[in-house]
């Protein structure tokens, strides 16, 4: 009997869906770690996962008014912004590292928060005394924390719709966040 593999047969069955499974995450691990570099980000691409920054028909109530009403901004100054039109759940968004001077009210950040497992993703709305204040362009009201320039992993600068949704629907099938 002769236990010899060819390139070909090692391929196949079961071992070749193995070894295309560690190839994939192997890749997978050296474009994100390639990204990361040259965007100066631990975290170059964000699956959204929520539906806090969506425009929808209540955009003009919980983003405008609110804004307008509470932070004396016009519509062509919101307009204005940077990823103005928000992003649906399921996006991609390529994220790029930032400086603290750099930052800008309407800036979209991805941000950290002890105790939250998932990056979050909403607008910076006010920047005093070196701390953030962000709000979703979904939610009717700012967030209730302030964060510092630390716990920022970068700004978005990109958005790929809906490529993002084989992680959302592997998250909630699974239960799983990576």
């Amino acid at each position: 009997m002769k236990i010899m593999y060819k390139g070909k047969d090692l391929m196949e069955g079961w071992v070749g869906t193995l070894i295309y499974i560690i190839l994939g995450v192997v890749i997978a691990y050296l474009i994100n770690f390639t990204l990361g570099l040259v965007l100066k980000t631990d975290l170059p691409v964000v699956a959204v996962v929520s539906r806090s920054m969506t425009h929808d028909e209540t955009t003009p109530i919980v983003h405008y008014q609110w804004l307008e009403d509470n932070l004396n901004l016009t519509r062509e100054e919101i307009d204005s912004w940077p990823l103005s039109d928000g992003f649906r759940r399921g996006d991609i968004l390529i994220v790029v590292g930032v400086e603290e001077d750099e930052l800008r009210v309407g800036d979209v950040i991805v941000f950290s928060i002890p105790y939250q497992r998932v990056p979050i993703v909403h607008r910076v709305i006010k920047i005093e005394d070196g701390k953030i204040t962000t709000k979703g362009d979904h939610n009717p009201g700012p967030d209730p924390w302030r964060i510092s320039y630390k716990n920022i992993r970068g700004k978005a600068i990109f958005v790929i719709p809906y490529l993002g949704y084989v992680k959302v629907l592997f998250t909630e099938i699974f239960g799983v966040w990576w």
